[in-house]
């Protein structure tokens, strides 16, 4: 007949408690190095702490990009603001400027027609005297024509 007993049992039978056997391989040997348990412990924690220092290495690097793309950002928004500030005031007066052009428009319009009135009976004043100096020139030909020709014939008649 097999006997199984357990320590709970024995414990509770109020037997003593057989003593432990001895581990069959020891973790430590005589040399002193971990057994191959310890050594797994020991790279698996290695590892674990290399993986949490890079992690926390990779969000230092990220909160200082972030923080340098922000700075940047801040200064291109304040230069786009102060650009379009300036922008503004001068589109404000060029706007000004626009309406009281376009309020003046009229009189502009009036000053070109005067202008090319004046220009208008200038042109018409040298025409005039061109043709003036023309008929002028036409009349002292015929003039003269009409004068050589009654000057001629006294000349072929003899004088009595």
């Amino acid at each position: 007949m097999l006997i199984t007993t357990s320590r709970a049992a024995e414990a509770a039978a109020g037997a003593p408690p057989a003593p432990l056997s001895p581990p069959l391989i020891s973790p430590s040997s005589a040399s002193g190095r971990p057994g191959t348990s310890g050594t797994e412990l020991n790279l698996r924690t290695d590892r674990q702490k290399a993986q949490t220092s890079y992690q926390r290495a990779a969000e230092a690097e990220q909160a200082y990009r972030a923080k340098r793309r922000a700075t940047y950002a801040r200064k291109d928004f304040n230069a786009a603001k102060a650009h379009f500030a300036a922008a503004g005031v001068s589109i404000r007066e060029g706007g000004k400027c626009v309406w009281s052009a376009v309020r003046a428009g009229p009189a502009v319009i009036k000053e070109k027609q005067v202008k090319m009135r004046e220009q208008g009976k200038a042109r018409k004043r040298e025409n005039a005297e061109a043709k003036k100096k023309k008929w002028e020139e036409k009349a002292k030909k015929s003039h003269e024509s009409s004068s050589s020709t009654e000057v001629a014939p006294a000349e072929a008649t003899p004088a009595a």
